[in-house]
C-alpha cells in the first residue's frame, strides 16, 4: 500500500490505532495547545529534523455524536508506519474545536504539519 492509499484511508487508519494509542479528553479541542504544542516536545522535534521521511500529521474523524476524535502522530513515509506509536502518538477525544482548529482542519479530515 502506497503512502497515499494510507493516508487516504485516514478514518480506518485511524480507527485501526486508536486503541493502541494514549488517549485525553478534552472539552474543546485547542489547535495551540493540543496540536501544536504536541509536535513541540523537543524529542519529537528531533526525530523530524533527524530524517525528512518523518511527517507530523494529525487526523481527525467526526463522530456520530457530534464529538470529535484526532490523533497526533509521527509517520514515517517511507516505512509507512507510525513512529513508536506507544510513546510519540497520541489520541484526543473532544466535544469541540476552537477556531483555529476548525480553520485549519477546514474541510480536510488530515493535516500534515511537516
Amino acid at each position: 500500500m502506497s503512502l497515499i492509499d494510507t493516508l487516504y484511508n485516514w478514518i480506518d487508519f485511524l480507527k485501526s490505532i486508536w486503541d493502541f494509542i494514549n488517549k485525553i479528553f478534552v472539552t474543546v479541542l485547542n489547535f495551540v495547545q493540543n496540536i501544536l504544542n504536541f509536535f513541540k516536545n523537543p524529542s519529537r522535534l528531533k526525530k523530524l529534523k533527524q530524517d525528512s521521511n518523518k511527517l507530523a500529521i494529525a487526523i481527525k474523524e467526526n463522530l456520530d455524536n457530534g464529538e470529535y476524535r484526532v490523533v497526533n502522530c509521527l509517520f514515517d513515509k517511507e516505512e509507512q508506519t507510525i513512529v513508536d506509536m506507544n510513546d510519540e502518538a497520541q489520541g484526543i477525544e473532544a466535544k469541540d474545536m476552537d477556531y483555529q482548529t476548525e480553520r485549519t482542519f477546514g474541510n480536510r479530515d488530515m493535516i500534515i504539519l511537516k
